[in-house]
């Protein structure tokens, strides 16, 4: 959202070793944090509700919010089938539990997101109203990072959208905004 938002950003990436460090001085011993004017925002939704209140990637009604609430509902609901497929270690039970998240969780998943995009003019545009919200950013990175990481698939085939034509044109769309294809090339890349 900061770069959409055009604000000055630093993105700080750490590996395992500097995260050992960092952790007993972190709020909640949990990634990612937020800082800002030198105080740390942890917890990732409660970051992205900030960046979007602070940053008008929330509608300014309140039935709008409440939308925009309803669509990032939609996909925290796939938390935990999505938790147990990050954290098999076992690579047969792992492909066991990718293929039941496909098929169930993220399948039932797609159905509904599909369904309130088109509630939108007729899907061919952004989830709630005319401009690009915190649901349009967290549909777009479940699909095409999370779940292109997680199913082992490149982001750019779209992994398991096969019979939801809008949602794969919104995220075609999305990637498109020129502002998340400038970012798309020059991000740092690593698995989340």
């Amino acid at each position: 959202m900061f770069q959409l938002a055009d604000v000055e950003y630093e993105d700080k990436r750490v590996d395992q070793d500097e995260w050992k460090v960092m952790k007993p001085n972190t709020g909640l011993g949990k990634l990612p944090v937020l800082e800002v004017d030198g105080k740390e925002l942890p917890q990732s939704g409660a970051i992205c509700r900030f960046v979007a209140r602070e940053h008008g990637f929330y509608p300014p009604d309140s039935w709008g919010r409440a939308q925009v609430d309803v669509i990032t509902e939609t996909i925290v609901e796939n938390d935990a089938s999505l938790k147990k497929v990050l954290l098999e270690r076992d690579q047969e039970k792992k492909e066991v539990l990718k293929k039941e998240y496909v098929e169930g969780s993220l399948k039932r998943q797609s159905e509904n997101l599909e369904k309130l995009l088109r509630k939108n003019n007729e899907g061919v545009g952004w989830f709630v109203g005319d401009k690009i919200t915190l649901a349009d950013v967290m549909v777009f990175c479940i699909y095409y990072d999370i779940n292109s990481s997680v199913l082992g698939k490149d982001p750019s085939g779209l992994p398991n959208l096969d019979g939801f034509e809008l949602l794969k044109s919104f995220i075609v769309r999305f990637k498109l905004e020129p502002k998340i294809a400038e970012w798309i090339e020059k991000r740092p890349m690593t698995p989340f």
